[in-house]
């Protein structure tokens, strides 16, 4: 009798860890999981801010093609002779 008590002391030893091992691999899935859903969020949310940079930089430098023209545009007709 001694013996089958053993044995099942060890048989529900390893049924339990089984079950804890299996706990922690679902646990690491879903960590797993979440950690992939927040990289990709981060690269959309680093996607649109540089989207959004390179827009600002278009416009900046249109704005700054306009103000050049026009300041040259005004040097010109300062310096031209009138007649």
């Amino acid at each position: 009798m001694s013996e089958n008590k053993v044995i099942n002391g060890v048989e529900r030893v390893m049924s339990e860890q089984a079950s804890r091992f299996e706990t922690t691999v679902n646990e690491m899935n879903k960590l797993h999981s979440k950690g992939l859903e927040q990289a990709s969020a981060l690269m959309e949310s680093v996607s649109r801010a540089a989207r959004e940079q390179i827009a600002f930089a278009e416009q900046i430098g249109g704005e700054w093609r306009k103000l050049v023209q026009a300041a040259t545009k005004n040097a010109t007709e300062l310096f031209a002779p009138k007649a």
